[in-house]
Formats: C-alpha cells, structure tokens, sequence
C-alpha cells in the first residue's frame, strides 16, 4: 500500500509536469508535446504537436529570372553599362588568378633522394654518409672527418652563391666546413669549430679560421636547422648564418687558400664535419651577374 501511494503521487506530479511544460510552450491544453485537440468528428484527442515555424521551415524556391518577352541575349549586353559591368566581371577574375611563378636560374645540387654528383671524402676513418628517410643528407660520427665532395667541375669560381641548411645531431666540434672556389683557388666556411664556436674563413693570408679577422665566436644548438650562404664574387668574399652576415672580405691583395691538410680533399665543392653528427638539406647554387 506504501508503494502503490508513492507510485500514485509522483504520477500526478509527472502529469501537472508534463501539462505545465506544453501550456508554457504551445499555449493550449496538452501534455509534453501532444496537444488535446478536436478531431473532423467533434471528438478530443491527443496529437503530436507541430509548430509553426517547423512548418514553415522549407525554404521557397528562388525566382525564376526571366528575360522580358523579345529580347535576347545579345539586346542583354547591348544594354547601357552591360559592357561596363561585363568588363569589370572579367577584371576581377583577372585579379583572382595567381601570378605564374617566374622562372630561376638556381640549381639545386641534392635532390633529396640519392648523392648524386656527391661522392664521399676517402678522409680515412670517416663516418657513414647517407640520404636519411627525411630526404637529407646525414654524416655518422667519424674518427676524424666525415664529408662529401662534388665529382664533377663547379658551374662557376666566381659570381656566384652557394647555400645549404645544416643540423648538428651530436658532437663538439665543426658541423659544417663548406669548401668552395675563389677564382683560381679554394677557402672553406668553418661553422663551429675549434671546440664548437669557431666560425670564419679558412685560409686567409695562410691565417686559419680561428686566426684572421674573419674570426667570430658563435653558440650552435643541436636539432636545429640553420641557413649557411656564401657569396663570391671578383671583388668580394661574403658568409652569412641565417640573416647575420659573419663575413666580409674583400679579395684584392689578399692570399685566399685552404688550410694544409685533409680538407685539401674537399675541392671543388664539399662540405665536412668533425668528430660530428649532422644533416644537411637544400643545397643550392645561384649564379650571379658580374658586379652584383
């Protein structure tokens, strides 16, 4: 008997509910969302409610455009400020198309997938060279030097630039000594040497990098990629890292030369690394124009 009087009140308070919430959103006698309404014979009944706005929800068809009865399309565009318009349509798609990317004389020397003309520096105790799954170019650790030359003639010795993206995986010493020619002879960018913070030009005036005034101290982090450039040309010698230009020589009167020794094998193009892991990417040569 308990249980059956709960049961009884929460039905009635379940119904005064479901009476209250229909009243407060149709406005007429109901329960939830069924409506007491009269049917075509005059009986009360409950039926589902449909609101208004539901019925009215599809939209209206767009208005058929139809031209006035004799003229045609030609009369259309016959008429004042139809060309103006039709111009002006075919101006804007004008400018929506994009620009055609012009063409560059740039050659890229690694294409991400095999060595190429790239052959690997017999230094003696090097480390593996390989293209990695990410399509760059890695250096293992070696005992000494690991490298890469380029096994054909450069495309010039002079006006030109070259440039390369380098990251240092792991080691404490130079993760890029980029050899490349000075008119009738070689010089090599020394990134990170001496110990990991020596950057400059090997040989100036038979001056290592760490000896002449192209000489600066650097901090390389690992795992991260940087943009080396240099530019030759009959006048000058210039080295950037990134946007920061580290070297500006002027060549007249100077002895431009390579550091005695293993990287003797570099010629005519290479790039090495010491006692370091690294990766290189984006290996490009851009001609210059005499006096640019």
């Amino acid at each position: 008997m308990k249980y059956a009087g709960g049961a009884l009140l929460f039905a009635v308070v379940f119904a005064a509910v479901g009476v209250a919430m229909h009243v407060g959103l149709y406005g007429r006698p109901g329960i939830f969302v069924w409506s007491l309404q009269e049917d075509e014979a005059g009986q009360s009944a409950f039926h589902r409610t449909t609101l208004a706005v539901e019925e009215s929800s599809a939209p209206e068809p767009a208005a058929e455009v139809v031209p006035a009865k004799g003229t045609t399309e030609s009369d259309e565009k016959d008429k004042p400020g139809a060309g103006a318009a039709a111009a002006s349509a075919d101006e804007k798609a004008q400018v929506a198309k994009p620009e055609p990317k012009t063409a560059t004389n740039e050659v890229r020397l690694f294409d991400g997938k095999t060595l190429g003309k790239w052959q690997k520096t017999p230094f003696g105790g090097e480390g593996d060279v390989f293209v990695n799954e990410d399509g760059n170019l890695e250096f293992g650790f070696g005992a000494v030097i690991t490298g890469v030359h380029w096994g054909d003639a450069p495309p010039a010795t002079s006006n030109y630039e070259l440039s390369l993206e380098a990251m240092k995986l792991d080691g404490n010493d130079f993760f890029v000594a980029l050899t490349f020619p000075v008119k009738d002879s070689h010089a090599t960018f020394v990134v990170g040497g001496w110990g990991g913070g020596v950057v400059g030009i090997s040989s100036v005036d038979d001056l290592n990098a760490s000896e002449n005034e192209t000489m600066s101290i650097e901090g390389f982090e690992d795992d991260v990629w940087y943009k080396i450039r240099i530019k030759v040309t009959d006048d000058q010698l210039q080295a950037w890292i990134g946007d920061d230009e580290k070297v500006t020589l002027d060549l007249e009167g100077r002895k431009i030369s390579l550091l005695p020794g293993d990287i003797e094998l570099s010629v005519p193009i290479g790039i090495a690394a010491y006692q370091t892991r690294a990766q290189y990417r984006n290996v490009v040569w851009r001609p210059l124009s005499p006096g640019k």
